[in-house]
């Protein structure tokens, strides 16, 4: 016999009833959005890489702003010697 879901959610810890309730949340707002391909891996390697292009996070790359290093900071490093 198979029990009901208010029966197992009884039996459960308080933070397994916060991953059942996260996850019922997440089950009702798939249903609700409109491109679903969204929640898929069958994004293609080209529309990632449009996407991460679009989205100007790496913006900060191309500034010609002051870099924080240079050439002559710091100190050579030294390795162990292995024996």
């Amino acid at each position: 016999m198979t029990a009901n879901m208010s029966e197992l959610l009884k039996k459960m810890t308080p933070e397994e009833k916060a991953e059942v309730e996260a996850f019922a949340a997440f089950v009702l707002t798939r249903r609700n959005l409109q491109n679903l391909q969204l929640l898929t891996d069958d994004i293609s390697t080209e529309e990632l890489l449009k996407l991460v292009e679009d989205s100007g996070s790496f913006e900060w790359l191309n500034h010609d702003e002051e870099d924080v290093y240079s050439l002559v900071d710091g100190e050579e490093a030294e390795w162990p010697s292995a024996s």
